[in-house]
């Protein structure tokens, strides 16, 4: 049967980027956007009824945020111990289904998960979308491909990668070529490179754990089966081959060099800073136990980033949101908003960018533009109803105080008891996100 509603009376910034629509009216129908209009109604959509029509007034209408890195199979580890092998396969998927309605009551109604333990993200997105659990949409990957001394590979030789492990050692163009068709044949939606080495740790010019011929390879293969491709890069000679292999968006790129932005804005390659992980780290690790050499390692590629992509950002290469969510010090659905925060902050986006990046900006790079992340007819109702202007203040979207409503696919997200008791304590000024990150004793150096 079709059911329809409206939302009247509300400012829509409809995640395009375009001015805001005051007064406006959003009609949602059997879970997608209808119409979206301010003064008389239109002809059309005079004609169709609705059974409910919601006033909204002096609030604001904003597509679901989309976090473009959130790692729901990683149960807010503390070490890499912890996320690669305890707990097993079935602990992790249990587990990371309750987490994904922590990420869903944080205002995410979609994330990507770049990178998962075991094939959890593709089974919590599957039992999502069947209807067992509530929770946001995933674009999900599964583990790193990564090849010896890369990033993911963190156990000594002798021990090899386990296979609970986030990452997969692929050291040879046939073992990349097996590890990308088993994670299609498995259902992933994304490949994840591993790009960096541990070399560039000590050597930040040394180059990535792959090389320029297999990170093509790479990403050709995967492309030829229809799969976007993303790779962690915080160091310079990844940022610069990966783009050049053609992957679909980077992560971190804290250390790119200046020289690089106009190639990588030539190829149009989108990127996804994941400001929060390492903000968090500086500002709070020591609270939480964090080695103080870590902590000032972090404070240096907190400086990096920020120099350099506040320069990328300046020159018109795309800025995607991600925070990382997932660790210790990241909790789940409590600092998904944090990174537009710094975006705000640090890199001196404007609320609305800020915002862009955090709705079409991504759905264009999982190449679901037109189905999710704008308020436009045809696009799923996804949809936060925000008290406020997050526009003058785009801090409102962290306050759970604030948001009046959160839909998906046109269904109010339903708020139980015990998540009555967590915004009493945000009403109360009692900081849930400091308290969960206090309770943590350390986390994965990454």
């Amino acid at each position: 049967m079709s059911s329809a509603f409206e939302l009247k009376g509300a400012t829509v910034v409809d995640g395009t980027g375009a001015a805001p629509l005051a007064d406006a009216t959003v009609r949602v129908r059997d879970g997608c956007i209808e119409a979206v209009w301010s003064g008389a109604v239109p002809s059309d959509a005079a004609r169709l009824p609705v059974e409910q029509v919601i006033d909204v007034r002096g609030m604001t209408v904003m597509p679901g945020l989309i976090d473009a890195h959130c790692h729901i199979s990683y149960g807010e580890g503390r070490t890499a111990e912890e996320v690669d092998v305890y707990g097993g396969a079935e602990w992790a998927a249990v587990r990371a289904v309750w987490n994904a309605r922590k990420v869903l009551l944080g205002g995410v109604t979609s994330f990507c998960d770049p990178g998962s333990t075991w094939n959890v993200a593709v089974t919590c997105r599957d039992a999502i979308d069947s209807g067992m659990y509530p929770g946001p949409r995933i674009f999900a990957g599964g583990r790193h491909l990564s090849a010896d001394g890369g990033f993911a590979d963190y156990f000594p030789s002798w021990l090899g990668m386990p296979p609970s492990a986030e990452g997969v050692l692929c050291p040879t163009r046939d073992e990349i070529g097996r590890e990308v068709r088993r994670q299609v044949k498995n259902r992933v939606d994304l490949i994840k490179i591993s790009g960096d080495s541990q070399a560039q740790e000590r050597a930040p010019n040394a180059g990535s754990c792959f090389t320029d011929d297999e990170l093509q390879y790479t990403v050709r293969l995967a492309h030829q089966f229809a799969r976007k491709v993303t790779v962690h890069s915080r160091y310079a000679e990844t940022v610069l081959a990966a783009a050049r292999a053609g992957v679909d968006w980077l992560i971190h790129a804290s250390y790119m060099r200046a020289g690089d932005i106009s190639e990588i804005l030539d190829l149009q390659v989108p990127i996804c800073p994941t400001i929060t992980f390492t903000a968090n780290v500086v500002e709070h690790g020591r609270d939480v136990g964090v080695d103080e050499g870590y902590i000032e390692t972090k404070r240096r590629e907190l400086d990096a980033l920020v120099s350099v992509l506040t320069r990328a950002l300046e020159a018109g290469i795309p800025m995607m949101m991600g925070s990382e969510s997932g660790f210790s010090i990241t909790p789940y659905g409590e600092w998904h908003v944090r990174e537009l925060e710094l975006m705000v902050k640090l890199l001196g986006m404007s609320p609305m960018d800020a915002i862009v990046a955090s709705t079409s900006n991504n759905a264009r790079a999982f190449g679901w533009a037109g189905r999710v992340g704008t308020i436009e007819p045809g696009c799923r109702a996804d949809l936060l109803v925000v008290d406020g202007d997050p526009l003058a203040d785009i801090s409102l979207l962290g306050d759970r105080t604030r948001i009046n409503a959160i839909f998906k696919d046109g269904e109010k997200v339903e708020v139980t008891h015990s998540d009555t008791r967590r915004r009493m304590a945000h009403e109360r000024g009692f900081s849930v996100s400091r308290e969960v990150l206090h309770r943590r004793a350390g986390l994965s150096l990454r």
